[in-house]
């Protein structure tokens, strides 16, 4: 063990309990003041080197304390908020409504209807590529054409579904 070693082990040893004691008197729970001190330690040890050890105590003081703070403002922001069945009734359903949802079908038949109406090969290509995923390279060898084809084909089939639904 080295002397760097040595010498925060033995100031984990003196200190642990102190710091432990003011932590818990922030935030008022015993594992997660021990947690804390650990974490206290483990920005020491990021900080430290072999000849900063003499005012450790004061860094180690408000560090914890830091910490016990930023682990309560922390737990506020997650704390759970108690409603009454009237306010939990006035919260707006993310989900789409009925007439949204329509909305959304009609719109999905128009595409679907002026997919359909492209050319074969066009279709095909435009589908692999948008629907499927597929790249230029894997649809130019299912169809047998260079990637320059697939590629003006797609882009044909685009300004084409422009034309149709713009």
């Amino acid at each position: 063990m080295t002397t760097q070693a040595i010498d925060l082990a033995n100031l984990y040893t003196a200190e642990r309990g102190r710091l432990g004691r003011l932590i818990r008197r922030l935030v008022g729970n015993r594992t997660a003041a021990d947690d804390l001190v650990h974490q206290t330690f483990v920005k020491l040890l990021a900080k430290v080197d072999a000849d900063s050890l003499e005012n450790c105590p004061a860094y180690l003081t408000v560090t914890a304390r830091n910490l016990a703070l930023n682990h309560l403002r922390d737990a506020a922001r997650k704390r759970e908020v108690a409603l009454t069945p009237e306010e939990f009734q006035a919260i707006a359903d993310p989900a789409p409504t009925p007439e949204i949802r329509a909305l959304h079908r009609s719109e999905l038949r128009r595409v679907l209807l002026a997919v359909a109406a492209l050319p074969p090969r066009r279709r095909e290509a435009f589908v692999l590529h948008k629907f499927e995923e597929l790249s230029y390279d894997e649809i130019a060898a299912r169809q047998g054409v260079s990637r320059n084809t697939v590629i003006s084909a797609i882009v044909a089939a685009l300004a084409e579904l422009n034309r149709r639904l713009g």
